[in-house]
């Protein structure tokens, strides 16, 4: 697998280059730019908890819609991603607030650890909640394939590389027929996969439904090799609460006072 290494403002950019045996620690995250969305969760692509396949980039998710009066709307976020080889996920996102009382972007961390079975979720209030690691499991009918069926015509886009990975493509389009969502007519999603299976992840997808819009996530500035493993800690400062859901709002945050975090990425010491 081809690997890369730039540098933006902050930190280490993944670009292509001759492949390399031996996987050092990364000690700098890749760079992720502010997103103006709040929100606790991920940016929405599944990272598995795959051992022995360590990589770090920056997931960035496009969300365009168009209204019918011709209004669009557009919304990104980028989240900075890192998987060790023992499967802990790190995932970081930067939320700025809106309004008078802006103050600076925010922090989100969630930190997945399959090994010890916790899941930590770290607010911008430096609270870290401690739950049990839950793996996401698609629920559907025993030996039901949605890439099957009538309405599903499934395009095999053949293997390529895309941002320094090898990976495996597909065009899954879906006709909703009249009726089943009180439509009057047929409509058509679709759905394209890149998918590396080293990794274990999709590097690109890109979902188009008239309902919704388009949805495009990508995995950039990829490198390969093991992230620095203070950020699959829980960071300095921080409180831990243990169980149950966020009992903490996302805001407002607490008036006056030092910024909880830095204004810029990385905020994990």
């Amino acid at each position: 697998m081809k690997r890369g290494l730039s540098f933006l403002m902050l930190a280490a950019v993944a670009a292509l280059a001759p492949p390399v045996c031996p996987q050092t620690a990364n000690p700098h995250p890749p760079t992720a730019t502010h997103n103006t969305v709040f929100g606790f969760g991920p940016a929405g692509t599944i990272v598995s908890p795959k051992p022995h396949a360590p990589f770090s980039g920056v997931l960035t998710v496009q969300a365009d819609q168009t209204l019918s009066d011709g209004v669009t709307i557009a919304r990104r976020n980028e989240e900075i991603v890192m998987r060790d080889g023992m499967g802990r996920v790190y995932r970081a996102r930067e939320i700025k607030e809106t309004g008078a009382g802006n103050r600076g972007p925010r922090l989100m961390i969630t930190i997945l650890d399959p090994v010890q079975n916790v899941e930590f979720v770290c607010t911008p209030l430096k609270i870290c909640r401690k739950m049990q690691y839950r793996p996401f499991v698609p629920h559907q009918p025993h030996g039901w394939n949605p890439e099957k069926g009538k309405n599903v015509t499934v395009e095999d886009l053949g293997s390529s590389n895309v941002n320094g990975v090898d990976v495996d493509g597909k065009r899954v389009a879906r006709i909703i027929p009249e009726g089943m969502v009180g439509n009057d007519r047929p409509f058509t999603t679709t759905e394209e996969l890149w998918h590396s299976k080293e990794l274990d992840v999709d590097v690109v997808s890109k979902r188009s439904d008239p309902r919704s819009g388009t949805r495009t996530a990508e995995l950039t500035q990829i490198i390969v090799g093991e992230p620095d493993p203070k950020y699959f800690q829980i960071p300095e400062g921080y409180r831990i609460e243990e169980g149950g859901p966020l009992s903490v709002p996302l805001a407002p945050f607490p008036p006056g006072g030092e910024s909880s975090f830095p204004t810029s990425l990385p905020a994990h010491p």
